[in-house]
């Protein structure tokens, strides 16, 4: 990961369904251009709970997740399709949450690298309704 820059190398284009430029590479290899400047990209990854593990960040997200759930503040999910990690169970746990609009666009993981305008049409549209009725 560090050594090989794994993450923006290989991670990152696979999780986007079109080919990023050179330009658009070079700019997401610009903050982790020297190995000592990678370590985010190891350690990160290692904080996302899998198997009730790490404790305090399961913790934390089963938190977020009860107020969601419970929550009348307006919310916008914005699911992707195919998608890869919000999906099956996960989404449909999503879905369950009141005051919710939900949108879908194209996208695996960095939804924003093939769907930015759909996403800010998106949000563009949602917010003015929810500024109304507040």
């Amino acid at each position: 990961v560090i050594t090989k820059n794994l993450f923006v190398e290989a991670i990152l284009p696979a999780s986007i369904i079109r080919t990023l430029s050179d330009d658009e590479m070079n700019e997401y290899r610009r903050a982790f251009v020297e190995p000592e400047h990678r370590r985010p990209t190891l350690t990160w990854p290692r904080q996302i709970p899998l198997g009730g593990e790490p404790a305090d960040v399961v913790e934390i997200v089963q938190s977020y997740a009860d107020w969601l759930s419970a929550s009348d503040l307006p919310k916008l999910f914005i699911n992707a399709e195919p998608g890869s990690i919000l999906t099956g169970p996960a989404r449909d746990f999503c879905r369950t949450w009141p005051n919710q609009t939900e949108t879908t666009v194209a996208g695996i993981h960095f939804i924003q690298e093939d769907s930015a305008d759909e996403i800010g049409e998106a949000i563009a549209g949602w917010l003015p309704a929810v500024q109304a009725s507040s």
